[in-house]
């Protein structure tokens, strides 16, 4: 072994060089943090609340999707919605019916798409800066950042308004021969983008489980194709 390369693999011990390496060290620790977040880009959070219980005993049987007279304005939009939820029904054992006559449940469909303010946005923008005092309104959340360095030097920040996408959806199914609504599932997903692609996994998220769905409001995890 050459001089340079046994020196290399000796304990340092110029004070200089470990404060540098210590530094070096310190710089690549926030790096290391972020390569587990990186899975989070796979996934999504969705938002399901479940009203009503399926009958226990109850095969899922066959279905046709009942549209609201308003809906047959739009019958491109409902159509997107319904084709993303006939992928849903399938995965929980649901199969078309032939005719609206033949179907054992009757499925109502409802969507809408919408861009609002991000809840972690500055509630105090712009020139009422200085009523930072007084409370955020409730539907906003107070967020911050804190930094750590060694060394001198000048930073500045800013701030703006960030816009979020939402999409909401409802699937009600309902009892043909009896008209008694089953089963009320309500699904929200709210993030920086959520697009239509997005709707099979939506439906998919409200259906998990199905037909042990817990009654009221969940958080679903979808892991994204």
């Amino acid at each position: 072994m050459d001089t340079m390369t046994a020196s290399s693999l000796l304990p340092c011990t110029d004070p200089g060089m470990r404060r540098r390496r210590l530094l070096a060290l310190g710089a690549l620790a926030p790096l290391a943090a972020l390569l587990p977040g990186c899975a989070l880009l796979k996934q999504i959070s969705v938002d399901v609340a479940t009203f009503g219980a399926w009958p226990a005993g109850r095969r899922p049987g066959r279905y046709a999707f009942d549209r609201l007279p308003s809906q047959q304005a739009d019958a491109a939009a409902q159509q997107q919605l319904e084709q993303a939820a006939a992928q849903a029904l399938a995965q929980a054992g649901f199969g078309p019916a032939a005719s609206t006559a033949q179907a054992d449940v009757l499925v109502q469909l409802d969507g809408r798409r919408s861009r609002v303010l991000s809840p972690f946005a500055d509630p105090w923008p712009g020139p009422v800066a200085p009523l930072r005092r007084v409370p955020p309104p409730p539907d906003r959340r107070i967020h911050g950042s804190v930094g750590i360095g060694v060394g001198t030097g000048f930073g500045a920040g800013f701030g703006w308004q960030e816009v979020y996408e939402r999409q909401q959806l409802l699937m009600l199914l309902v009892d043909r021969a009896s008209r008694e609504r089953l089963l009320e599932i309500r699904i929200e997903h709210e993030a920086r983008y959520s697009g239509p692609e997005y709707l099979p996994l939506l439906f998919g998220a409200g259906l998990q489980g199905f037909p042990d769905l817990p009654a009221g409001a969940r958080r679903v995890t979808v892991q994204l194709p």
